[in-house]
């Protein structure tokens, strides 16, 4: 073999390697290119969970202070009476009892939904299922409204599906079937809770009634329960973001129930969804949970 056949086939075998050290090149490229990216989205949900986290925060500390300054401003009145008296003991005025009791459990209350959300956020809400009767559980919940629908002087009744028992405004329309479910006994409690709170909340007058009932869709058995009432309705600039957190125009609330509320139902296994009454009054709140046969 001649010196030149040599260097020429030294020389093709240099451009072989050149050739696939290039691919090879373009190959790493692509894939940093496609890692670089990959980070590049991961800093934009970052920053925006972090711009969420901040907006919750900000938002949950005006709404904290907003029962905390009614309670500071009563117990400044009193300390200024003990100052004034020179008095041990003084005569505390209802109308400040009331108000310190009021705006404790409102902060309470809020306190206990602020860890709530902040429990499904971090994905840590946990469940505690058991076997129970639905039609007992909405019994009961609502035996913890009859004070409120007493107050409304007639102006509000409550009609349900559970019990015999009539009564001047919380009617009974007929015994209700048992309705057994596998779920968070506790807090699907506190979701019936919350939609009878926001139908009494938001209906000054009128009436509220709550189903409980069993139905197949799908070919899945499923236990509903509709609170329906003749309040105010859903204002349409809310009804897109119905679920989401602080999605109200009321100032008697936060809108963190129903973010709670949904996220409880579809953590057990169900759903829930709203939307304003054909005729113009009011609202009818849902969710579905899987039925369970006895």
């Amino acid at each position: 073999m001649s010196g030149n056949s040599r260097q020429q086939e030294d020389l093709e075998i240099d451009k072989g390697v050149i050739a696939h050290e290039n691919v090879s090149l373009v190959d790493h490229k692509a894939q940093l290119s496609d890692l670089i990216n990959r980070h590049k989205d991961d800093i934009k949900r970052i920053h925006a969970k972090y711009d969420k986290q901040k907006e919750f925060i900000s938002i949950a500390a005006h709404e904290l202070r907003s029962p905390i300054v009614p309670i500071l401003g009563a117990l400044e009145l009193i300390e200024l009476e003990f100052e004034e008296e020179g008095k041990e003991e003084i005569t505390v005025k209802r109308e400040h009892f009331e108000m310190i009791l009021r705006n404790t459990r409102r902060l309470e209350r809020l306190a206990s939904e602020i860890l709530d959300v902040t429990r499904i956020n971090d994905q840590a809400l946990t469940l505690r299922k058991e076997y129970f009767n639905l039609s007992e559980v909405v019994a009961e919940t609502i035996e913890d409204f009859r004070p409120q629908i007493k107050q409304s002087n007639g102006r509000l009744k409550l009609i349900h599906l559970f019990k015999n028992k009539q009564e001047a405004n919380v009617a009974s329309a007929t015994d209700q079937d048992d309705i057994f479910v596998y779920a968070d006994k506790g807090r699907i409690t506190q979701v019936i809770y919350n939609l009878l709170n926001n139908a009494v909340k938001f209906t000054q007058e009128g009436m509220i009634s709550l189903m409980a009932s069993s139905k197949r869709k799908n070919d899945v058995e499923q236990a509903v329960v509709s609170v329906r009432d003749t309040g105010t309705g859903i204002h349409k600039d809310i009804l897109p973001r119905l679920f989401s957190i602080f999605a109200t125009k009321s100032d008697c609330g936060t809108g963190l129930g129903l973010y709670i509320s949904k996220n409880i139902v579809e953590a057990n296994g169900g759903n829930m969804w709203g939307e304003n009454n054909t005729d113009g009054k009011g609202a009818t709140f849902s969710f579905s949970l899987p039925l369970v046969r006895a």
